[in-house]
């Protein structure tokens, strides 16, 4: 309960909301807030009342909703650490007094994390039942982030619960960055006649020193004759070439390392651009063209 800086709660009590009959609960003031513990709850229908103090006045305050009390229970409990890449399974337990009855069971979070559960559980004997949320976070979660997981059940009249549980994420991978593109050759023999001439490059992918590895390259777009092999005595290296009509003057291909990261990497006939992706960007350094340019410069100084 949050309340104005000047506003002191004094009481909050649980009224029945067809009668006089109220539970009150304990107060305990927290940072900007409030807590309340009541050791029992009305069985019926009720609203909560708020009395208080605020500017050396008294006042009351009653909620316009009224809440009803639930006979179906449920609990969950799991390690407060998520490690992405792992399986995170959350165990959680729901009773009831009915008997004999299908439990409709709804799991979301807060994060779209992918997440497997039983849709249904049966309460069969004993009042209770069990079942288990797995959830899986990718690999590039980073660490110090958190999810919050809601768990529901329902039963066919129409009683439901929930529980909230919110856990930290520690993630052991350090590899955040994008695999990036370094051009090895590039040909270019193209005239005013587009079709009857062709461009080829060539250039070798990696995931740096501490990266990961790269996991696949892919054409993004282009329209000419594209491979990529993967370097057999270094696992970080794929080596990619490409040839197309001097009509289809640009390319764009995309990589993607062991934990996700995707980067990249736009080629043309004449230059080399880098283009950004949604996570991160591959640089693809123009050597060849560079060095070509040296050379034109020094001619071009010795001949004065």
């Amino acid at each position: 309960m949050e309340t104005f800086d000047s506003a002191k709660v004094t009481e909050v009590a649980l009224v029945e909301a067809q009668g006089t009959n109220s539970v009150s609960g304990t107060v305990k003031a927290q940072e900007g807030s409030y807590m309340v513990h009541f050791s029992t709850i009305p069985a019926g229908q009720f609203v909560v009342r708020v009395k208080g103090t605020k500017d050396s006045s008294v006042f009351q305050r009653q909620s316009s909703t009224s809440f009803t009390s639930s006979n179906l229970t449920i609990s969950a409990s799991a390690d407060s650490l998520l490690t992405p890449g792992t399986p995170f399974v959350v165990p959680f337990s729901v009773s009831s007094a009915e008997v004999g009855v299908n439990i409709t069971i709804r799991v979301t979070n807060n994060r779209g994390f992918a997440s497997t559960f039983p849709s249904v559980l049966m309460i069969d004997s004993g009042n209770s039942t069990n079942g288990t949320v797995t959830l899986s976070a990718p690999l590039n979660t980073r660490s110090g982030s958190d999810v919050t997981l809601t768990i529901e059940a329902e039963t066919p009249t129409g009683d439901d619960n929930f529980v909230v549980q919110r856990f930290a994420v520690f993630n052991t991978v350090t590899d955040f960055s994008a695999p990036v593109c370094e051009l090895t050759g590039l040909q270019s023999n193209c005239s005013t006649d587009c079709n009857s001439d062709q461009w080829w490059f060539s250039a070798r992918v990696t995931d740096g020193a501490d990266g990961t590895g790269v996991n696949r390259v892919s054409l993004k777009q282009g329209d000419g004759n594209f491979t990529a092999t993967k370097d057999p005595n270094n696992p970080n290296i794929t080596t990619v070439s490409y040839s197309a009509s001097c009509c289809a003057p640009s390319m764009q291909l995309q990589a993607v390392d062991n934990v996700g990261n995707v980067g990249t990497c736009s080629f043309s006939n004449s230059s080399v651009v880098t283009s950004p992706s949604s996570l991160a960007t591959g640089t693809a350094p123009s050597t060849g063209l560079l060095f070509l340019n040296m050379i034109i410069l020094l001619f071009s100084y010795l001949l004065k």
